[in-house]
């Protein structure tokens, strides 16, 4: 397991309502610029929905601090507009009745009247605008008359971000706390390169004013509708000028854009206004990666848009330009842990073309490789690390009779080296045994789009996969940022004993020296990965915060997994947690201490599995559930799950009654009540209380209740306890759920805060279904 990074907490955390699921929860949608230069200070716009009352901005890692300088509000005009009326009028009104002396109406005036002030002050105007001034606003908001309004980022956090000088680089998470809960994970950079803002007007290439940057440089811009950023620089002949666009990387999925992300496009123009370089992608990646060899010395012009012309706020991008290393191409994509390794480098301006060392003898599924020239770091690229023997591709194996001979369980690490090229390897197979073949290459960063096929005694067809998705429904579970998956994968039980091929190529018959493939042959190999959201929550002294883990089982494995906590501070508490046989998700909590400090926690959770008679250990990834273009979800893979403690206390804790056994049975087919005990902090009598995402075959008919507990005064009198609280809640089970399921169920209180809801969850409840009597 890695370790959890330090996180930079800057402002006290005065106000907070604990963890859990609000209506009103904050999102960041982007933050521009999404990077600095190691050494600087400057102002980051935050844009989002529900960052009113922000205390605290966190980034990962060492060597940044952030500053709240303001918060405002991006109206739609009409609903601007609309403030400044209402105001005029309820004016007029005041004076009408202070007229009339009329001094309830007044104060009533009065107050209205400060209120919509309020909202006015809240707006997002540039230094110099005056809200009151109709011909002032009037300008303002016909800077760009297509640019439609977004309820997902008309909430503006400015801050100011500094950068030590010694900050390690790479890239980072930000995110956000209000009272309300804490915010999703936001890309954000510490670079090494010298940082440029663009600067408007900048939309004509052949423009006399355009702006010049020197390289090496990152140049930060936002792309608005119908816009075309142009940017002037100056290079030698025979540089090899490398152009890293930084655009879906930095925002992976728009939820009400098609395709999902801004798809960003970039041109070189020559001094006469000729184009000289064009990209629209890299590879597979939709970020486009552009390299010029310069022809001439002289200045060139740089051009980036959107591929159809949309634009807003959050299409925003970091364009690293010079001569720069950039890895194109490792091989081999992995290897055997606690082995030497070496791996080939391909790519432009590479200080190296060879990177040798020892793997851990426990490394991990994956880690990323990369190089350093002149104080720049290149692009990493993926390097897997994994458990069974490996062996290379001996050319030549491009047919049946030339198969390559191997003896499973192993590894191949191998290439398609040109188009219309197939690898093949023969071994030997009995009758009942069962094969997992499995391509890894797109998941590291190979353009192949691998298609395998097994063939051998007893199959009357080939066998054959294209692309192999875990998704459930509309939700992809396990690719991240990537959206056609085209690694394949089969699992087959063999008919018949004697000799078997398994064929690899591309699907669209291409190749290449970048095409390369980790192909794993084996026995049925059972085995199982865990996703765990949300990444990040907030929690307060006494309260509980609840996540949802997912499993992706592999090869038939339908075992329980036991899920476990590391590097919980003192005092916190985890719950039981169990993924049961054949289920492919579960529940738990993680409950704070009623003392707490005021920095974040990063746990690392783990779940272990029986598989083959001895114990697997697999790390539960921390993802964040994020929409693409109206439909498809994703669970795009968070740095570190993040804890954030704050120092109000929630309004309430309670938990249920557990017996001596630790579990509680619940007869399948029937209804259970269960009781719950706690405390209430708040002024209120009780609050409703609901299962939340329980797991398929269980429900509650009706809302419970958690209220404080009535005692009996001096005088006889019942009357409600000051803190001591009670409740139940009818918990049903369908009579499909079959007797010995183990699972955990979570109960939630609501707690109302105006036309919004904040959810805080008890401690899970282990149970097991039992048969009905």
């Amino acid at each position: 397991m890695s370790r959890a990074p330090k996180w930079k907490v800057i402002v006290l955390l005065a106000c907070g309502a604990g963890s859990a699921l609000a209506a009103n929860s904050p999102h960041i949608q982007y933050g521009f610029p999404a990077g600095g230069q190691q050494g600087s200070s400057f102002g980051v716009e935050i844009g989002g929905q529900f960052l009113l009352g922000s205390t605290n901005v966190l980034v990962s890692g060492e060597g940044v601090s952030v500053e709240i300088v303001k918060f405002g509000v991006r109206y739609e005009p009409r609903r601007f507009r609309q403030f400044v009326r209402n105001r005029e009028n309820r004016m007029a009104t005041l004076a009408a009745a202070r007229e009339k002396n009329d001094t309830q109406e007044v104060a009533k005036l009065e107050k209205q009247i400060a209120q919509i002030e309020k909202q006015i002050a809240m707006a997002d105007l540039p230094v110099g605008v005056d809200p009151y001034d109709k011909k002032d606003i009037a300008k303002y908001y016909k800077i760009d008359d297509k640019e439609q309004f977004n309820p997902q980022i008309e909430d503006r956090l400015r801050v100011k971000v500094n950068i030590d000088r010694n900050a390690p680089p790479g890239e980072r998470e930000l995110r956000v706390y209000t009272p309300a809960g804490l915010s999703n994970p936001i890309y954000f950079q510490v670079g090494t390169l010298a940082e440029i803002h663009e600067a408007e007007p900048n939309d004509d290439h052949m423009g006399p004013g355009l702006q010049t940057v020197e390289v090496p440089s990152v140049i930060n811009g936002q792309v608005r509708p119908g816009d075309i950023d142009h940017f002037r620089f100056n290079a030698n002949k025979g540089d090899s000028i490398v152009v890293d666009v930084g655009a879906r990387r930095i925002i992976p999925y728009l939820a009400d854009a098609v395709p999902g992300w801004f798809q960003a496009v970039v041109a070189l123009y020559d001094e006469d206004g000729n184009e000289v370089a064009y990209e629209d992608d890299y590879k597979f990646n939709p970020d486009p990666v552009l390299f010029f060899d310069v022809p001439d010395t002289g200045t060139y012009t740089l051009s980036i848009r959107d591929s159809i012309y949309r634009g807003r706020e959050d299409f925003i991008y970091r364009i690293a330009i010079g001569e720069l290393p950039f890895i194109t191409s490792i091989f081999p994509l992995g290897a055997q842990q606690g082995r030497d390794v070496d791996i080939a480098l391909g790519g432009r301006n590479l200080p190296k073309t060879r990177l040798t060392g020892k793997l851990p003898a426990d490394g991990f599924e994956v880690r990323h490789v990369s190089i350093k020239k002149q104080g720049y770091r290149s692009n990493e690229m993926p390097f897997a690390i994994g458990e069974l023997n490996e062996i290379f591709e001996v050319e030549p194996n491009n047919a049946a009779e030339e198969a390559q001979p191997v003896r499973q369980p192993l590894t191949i690490n191998g290439r398609i080296q040109q188009s219309g090229d197939v690898d093949v390897y023969g071994f030997n197979g009995k009758k009942g045994d069962s094969v997992s073949i499995e391509v890894v290459a797109r998941r590291l960063n190979s353009p192949l789009d691998s298609v395998i096929t097994l063939n051998g005694p007893g199959l009357e067809n080939p066998v054959r996969n294209d692309d192999n998705m875990a998704k459930d429904e509309h939700l992809h579970l396990g690719a991240g940022l990537i959206t056609h998956h085209a690694d394949s994968y089969l699992h087959h039980e063999l008919p018949a004993t004697g000799r078997y091929t398994v064929e690899i190529g591309d699907a669209q018959a291409k190749g290449g020296h970048d095409y390369g493939y980790r192909l794993r042959i084996s026995p049925s190999n059972p085995d199982f990965k865990l996703r765990m959201e949300p990444s990040g929550i907030q929690i307060a002294p006494g309260g509980t915060a609840a996540f949802t883990v997912r499993a992706m089982r592999q090869d038939g494995f339908d075992g329980k997994i036991k899920l476990e906590g590391a590097n919980l501070p003192e005092g916190f508490s985890m719950s039981e947690a169990l993924i049961p046989e054949s289920s492919d998700m579960t529940r738990f909590t993680i409950t704070a201490p009623k003392e707490i400090k005021g920095k974040a926690v990063c746990p690392e959770i783990t779940g272990t599995g029986i598989v083959d008679g001895r114990p697997v250990t697999r790390p539960a990834v921390p993802v964040d559930n994020q929409m693409q273009a109206f439909l498809y979800r994703h669970l795009v893979p968070a740095k570190e799950l993040v804890l954030a403690p704050v120092e109000q206390k929630p309004p309430l804790a309670f938990e249920a009654r557990i017996p001596k056994s630790g579990v509680i049975e619940l007869p399948a087919g029937q209804e259970t009540r269960i009781l719950l005990d706690g405390n209430i902090f708040a002024g209120q009598k009780g609050y409703t209380i609901k299962l939340d995402t329980p797991p398929e075959g269980f429900s509650t008919p009706k809302n419970g209740w958690v209220g404080r507990k009535q005692i009996k005064g001096k005088d006889g009198k019942k009357k409600n306890d000051k803190n001591l609280a009670t409740g139940a809640i009818l918990i049903k089970v369908e009579e499909s759920v079959p007797p010995g399921t183990r699972s955990s169920l979570v109960v939630a209180a609501e707690v109302r805060q105006g036309r919004d809801s904040i959810y805080y969850p008890a401690p899970a409840i282990p149970i097991k279904v039992v048969k009905a009597e």
